[in-house]
C-alpha cells in the first residue's frame, strides 16, 4: 500500500500576474510551514511539484524538514489560461461545463488531462513508498476528474483552499481510496 499526497499551493500573491513566478504571500508563506508536523509520520520517500514558483515554496518547508530534494516535473504545471482572467468564476464554470473550451493560447480541461495523467502514471509507477504531489487547483482537479471517474468537478474545485491537502491510495497500482484531507492545522 501507497499514498500519493496532493499539495495545493498556499495563497499566492496576486499582484504578479507572471504565472510561473508569482510567489506566496507572507500568509502563504506562514501556512506553507504549518504542513510540516502532518508529514512527519507520513514515510514520505519523494516529494514532487510543478515548477512554479508558488507551488515550490509551498512544499519546500516540508521538504526541508523531512530532509528530502523537491524534484520539479513540468508537467505538473498549471493550466495555461492564456491571456489574464479578469472574472475566473465564469472562466472557471465555461472550462468545466465544456472540457474542450479554451481562451486563445490557453488550455482546455481535456488538454491539461491529457499532458498531466502521463507524468503522474510515471510517477506512480517509479514509487513504492508515500509521495507528495505539489500543485495546483485546476491541475490537480483535472487530474482528480479522470482519476474518479468524473466525480470530481465543478462543486469541488470550488471548495478547494489555499493549501488543501487530498490523498489517494493505491495496492498494487491500483487506486482504492481518495479522500480529502483539508488543511491539517
Amino acid at each position: 500500500m501507497k499514498s500519493v499526497y496532493f499539495v495545493r499551493h498556499s495563497i499566492r500573491d496576486f499582484t504578479n500576474r507572471e504565472e510561473r513566478l508569482a510567489p506566496l504571500t507572507s500568509e502563504g508563506l506562514m501556512l506553507a510551514r504549518r504542513l510540516q508536523p502532518f508529514f512527519a509520520d507520513k514515510k514520505i520517500s519523494n516529494i514532487y511539484s510543478s515548477p512554479y514558483l508558488r507551488a515550490v515554496q509551498t512544499i519546500e518547508p516540508t521538504a526541508e524538514w523531512l530532509g528530502k530534494t523537491v524534484i520539479i516535473e513540468d508537467d505538473l504545471r498549471e493550466r495555461a489560461v492564456g491571456k489574464w482572467c479578469d472574472n475566473f468564476s465564469e472562466f472557471s464554470t465555461n472550462q468545466w461545463n465544456d472540457f474542450n473550451f479554451k481562451l486563445a493560447n490557453g488550455e482546455s480541461l481535456n488538454e491539461v488531462q491529457q499532458r498531466i495523467l502521463p507524468i503522474y502514471n510515471e510517477i506512480i509507477k517509479k514509487n513504492e513508498a508515500n509521495i507528495i504531489i505539489s500543485g495546483h487547483g485546476t491541475a490537480l482537479s483535472a487530474l482528480f476528474n479522470e482519476l474518479l471517474d468524473g466525480k470530481f468537478g465543478l462543486a469541488e474545485f470550488n471548495k478547494m483552499k489555499m493549501p488543501d491537502i487530498y490523498c489517494a491510495e493505491y495496492k498494487f497500482d491500483s487506486l482504492t481510496k481518495f479522500e480529502h484531507i483539508g488543511r491539517p492545522f
